[in-house]
């Protein structure tokens, strides 16, 4: 099974949320989310893993306190020693967690705001940039492609090596290095994008879509320790 935990960026409570996130995390977690200038992105940042620890240990029983985070050669985390992957993305007030037992996983949301689309041109192959100019809705087609793109290169797992005009969505999947990947429009808000890509072919009635209120994450992170988080 596939989920997908998401959850709302809140302003309240900061001082003890923070203060929590520092006493609960390890030493590395806590220089990483304090390098932020801006509050909403330390506490994106956060609630990513507690997201990711909530929904190991009420999704998949898993001991949090035990397991052991590793980060790939291109820097993306993984479990060590479980056949469950995750990823996290945020974009402005929304933060999501996708979760599998059943391959690689990437997600990617952004909030549909007006932008200078030309100037992501190159990022699209020919085909696909004449479907956004073409599109009724131009800017929602836009980032479509945008989070189907950022998900694949999230699910391959190797960062900026892959350009994202390096290869072409076309029917809700794409090929890289003779793998496929698989897309699915994850509906969480309207004024948002969010896909997930993976490497095994999902039908959407096996992804499950999980909201949680910021206070039941902020009572989980100050009665769990989490220093096995990176």
């Amino acid at each position: 099974m596939t989920h997908l935990l998401f959850t709302y960026l809140s302003d309240d409570g900061n001082d003890a949320f923070f203060a929590d996130a520092e006493h609960m995390f390890s030493e590395e977690f806590v220089r990483k989310f304090s390098k932020y200038k801006r509050w909403q992105d330390a506490k994106s940042t956060i609630i990513g893993r507690l997201l990711l620890a909530y929904g190991l240990k009420t999704l998949y029983q898993v001991d949090i306190d035990t397991l052991k985070m590793n980060f790939s050669k291109d820097k993306k985390p993984f479990l060590e020693n479980s056949s469950i992957q995750f990823n996290i993305s945020h974009s402005n007030d929304v933060i999501v967690c996708a979760i599998t037992s059943v391959g690689a996983i990437g997600v990617d949301i952004e909030k549909i705001s007006d932008i200078p689309i030309e100037d992501f041109k190159d990022q699209f192959s020919l085909a696909e940039y004449e479907t956004i100019l073409g599109a009724p809705k131009v800017v929602e087609q836009f980032y479509t492609y945008w989070t189907q793109k950022e998900a694949v290169v999230k699910s391959n797992g190797s960062g900026l090596h892959v350009p994202l005009q390096s290869f072409e969505i076309n029917n809700q999947s794409t090929v890289i290095a003779d793998q496929p990947y698989y897309l699915n429009e994850i509906s969480i808000d309207a004024d948002y994008k969010c896909h997930i890509a993976t490497q095994s072919l999902i039908h959407e009635d096996d992804v499950t879509i999980i909201g949680l209120k910021p206070e039941l994450l902020t009572d989980f992170e100050s009665v769990n320790s989490l220093k096995s988080f990176r």
